[in-house]
């Protein structure tokens, strides 16, 4: 298993297919026209907040992402772009989207890469069973592509986004 990443690490680039966030009166057209979207398109421009979760509308993680659909507006006028990623696919993360109007967009890692370079599987024991899964985690990454703060196994998934949007407003004048 390799080292977890730490802040003041260079953040790993990925590339993988995404779901726009909701647009009032607006169909998100990425399922369709298969977008990907890279690490790499964000830096010299906006800092990034990735945030893995477990399953699209699954209790908790609805909890979670619904917590940064309500901050989200304020990440914006800081020039901050919200990032979730899990392994579901498109068409479940457009469904997720839809349904909970979030209005960020949502990484199908199905193939496990980013969540592999992130360092946040996990394998926990499920009915006898060893099971990989994903382990909630939120990174903050700069302009420059630096990791500014980590949280793993975050637990308080309802106040996790102000959490974030506290560090934000210190660090990001």
């Amino acid at each position: 298993m390799p080292d977890l990443l730490e802040v003041g690490d260079r953040a790993p680039n990925f590339e993988l297919p995404a779901v726009y966030g909701y647009k009032a009166g607006a169909k998100s057209p990425s399922a369709e026209e298969k977008v990907r979207i890279s690490l790499k398109d964000f830096q010299d421009k906006r800092w990034v907040v990735l945030c893995f979760y477990v399953f699209d509308s699954s209790p908790e993680d609805t909890r979670l992402m619904v917590g940064f659909n309500e901050w989200n507006r304020r990440f914006k006028t800081r020039e901050v772009e919200i990032l979730g990623c899990s392994w579901n696919g498109v068409n479940s993360h457009q469904q997720f989207i839809e349904v909970y109007q979030l209005g960020f967009t949502l990484l199908a890692d199905e193939y496990k890469d980013a969540t592999e370079k992130y360092g946040v599987i996990v394998e926990e024991e499920d009915l006898g069973q060893m099971v990989k899964k994903v382990q909630r985690s939120t990174f903050i990454i700069d302009k420059t592509g630096m990791i500014r703060a980590v949280w793993r196994d975050i637990e308080d998934l309802r106040n996790h986004a102000k959490e974030v949007w506290d560090f934000i407003k210190a660090e990001k004048r």
